[in-house]
């Protein structure tokens, strides 16, 4: 018996085309990605603000973070805990050449647990001291 190729190819395109449709079609309309994306967003935001008020001293930051990666300062996270949030990323004081890194670690409520940054600078050192939620090291 002999198959005839044209028709098992027809059949093969439409089956194989029909389900890329509806795998697109899924991804498409499937909300949970966006709900998620602007619950990380929130989440960026609050953790800027907070990372700001503790090493900005009164300079203004260029800050690496999921929202606004700068490739050339390194990885950035956004990662979902069991009880919060950790969010990774680089800072730096404008005008300076060096990239400090920064972990921050968020509970469920977005309020901090803890921050530790890679820093050099003398005044973090000793704001550090004073504050158990915040961990200077050296770079």
């Amino acid at each position: 018996m002999k198959i005839n190729h044209r028709v098992t190819r027809l059949i093969f395109a439409f089956t194989v085309g029909g389900l890329l449709s509806f795998c697109s079609y899924q991804w498409i309309t499937n909300t949970e990605r966006g709900v998620q994306r602007q619950i990380e967003e929130g989440v960026v935001d609050v953790s800027r603000q907070i990372l700001s008020s503790y090493v900005a001293l009164d300079r203004e930051l260029e800050i690496s973070d999921p929202l606004n990666r700068v490739r050339a300062a390194g990885k950035v996270y956004i990662y979902p805990t069991l009880d919060g949030w950790e969010v990774s990323g680089q800072y730096r004081r404008l005008g300076a050449i060096q990239w400090c890194s920064f972990l921050m670690v968020l509970d469920s409520d977005v309020k901090l647990v803890s921050l530790s940054v890679e820093d050099n600078d003398p005044i973090l050192q000793q704001r550090a001291l004073s504050d158990s939620k915040f961990n200077v090291s050296e770079p």
